[in-house]
């Protein structure tokens, strides 16, 4: 590959990646991130069709988001596995972290 089709090909790359990863994101979305020993989970939760500026809207919100952590830190409903210190500490990172941008979306949509 010549020098000229290099510097063309990263210059595309350049400008193509940014792109493709915002076309995934939504204004709206809240990212929860689990981390339980070595693995990390990730999840995308949709809040478009709550009005948060009301309490409603925000307990909705934040049940999605509590039902998305404990998901992504490995908790299965009607299991008799009892919860474990990773678990805890999983679930509490991925909630705070849930909930500073649920009220950061908040404060931009009041």
């Amino acid at each position: 590959m010549s020098n000229k089709t290099l510097v063309a090909l990263t210059a595309a790359l350049a400008l193509a990646l940014p792109g493709a990863a915002m076309a995934g994101s939504n204004d709206m979305d809240v990212v929860v991130d689990g981390h339980a020993g070595t693995e990390t989970r990730s999840l995308s939760v949709s809040l478009a069709d709550l009005n948060l500026a009301s309490s409603h809207g925000m307990r909705r919100a934040d049940s999605r988001l509590v039902r998305a952590s404990k998901q992504v830190c490995g908790y299965v409903n009607g299991s008799v596995i009892p919860v474990t210190n990773d678990y805890r500490e999983c679930f509490g990172t991925a909630i705070e972290g849930a909930r500073s941008d649920l009220n950061s979306l908040a404060q931009r949509q009041s």
